[in-house]
């Protein structure tokens, strides 16, 4: 329940998310960015998991005088840590009933940015639920959730690819189209849809980041 898809290229970084706030259940009941700009380190944060993370860790960040991007990525899991341990002040009968229908300690952190000091763009991934916190190393994209025999099926059925750099924010957008169509799989087994509420296409340059929404849908998308 969320999409975030990144892809890297020679002079620019994508992210594109969509927008539904999603109950445990599956229903949407709201809507939100899931995309935060932290332009004093040339990079933006994006979310994929419990509600109250997103606001909370962009919060902790922006407020931790970062210098840059390595400063960012150096302070990324103190920051997811002391974020998590924020559901210590909320009142613990709501955090109890909550956690029966989701895990509110499991999200995957995705930034994404530009590095001035290696000249180039690059996307970095924290999963909470790994036994051993990593900030992995950047890679050139990747699809979120990906691990979806169904979506996987449908995007080569549809001859879905990203060859084409000048198509890329129209190859995104059919990508979120995609990923709403079919169920995510969670962890227990139960399927979820995936996407809803809106596609926002975010790009990181080392001149500046753009953010704008792209294409909005009606609730039960």
């Amino acid at each position: 329940m969320t999409a975030i898809n990144a892809l890297v290229r020679r002079d620019r970084v994508h992210v594109m998310t969509d927008g539904a706030v999603f109950l445990p259940e599956g229903q949407v009941i709201g809507s939100m960015q899931k995309v935060y700009i932290l332009a004093q380190a040339d990079a933006v944060l994006a979310i994929r998991g419990p509600t109250y993370i997103g606001p909370t860790l962009y919060g902790a960040l922006n407020g931790a005088s970062l210098t840059g991007f390595d400063d960012l990525l150096s302070k990324l899991i103190p920051a997811v840590r002391h974020s998590l341990d924020s559901l210590e002040l909320l009142d613990p009968d709501a955090v109890a009933a909550v956690s029966a229908r989701l895990d509110l300690r499991r999200a995957d952190v995705v930034l994404a940015g530009w590095s001035q000091e290696r000249g180039r763009g690059e996307i970095h991934k924290l999963d909470t639920s790994a036994a051993e916190w990593q900030v992995e190393p950047p890679g050139d994209g990747f699809i979120m959730p990906g691990d979806n025999p169904a979506l996987m099926e449908r995007l080569q059925a549809h001859n879905w690819d990203l060859s084409d750099e000048r198509q890329d924010e129209r190859r995104l957008l059919q990508l979120v189209h995609h990923q709403a169509a079919v169920d995510d799989l969670l962890p227990n087994g139960a399927r979820f849809p995936t996407a809803g509420a809106f596609a926002q296409h975010t790009i990181i340059t080392a001149q500046g980041i753009y953010t704008r929404i792209v294409e909005r849908w009606p609730t039960a998308y």
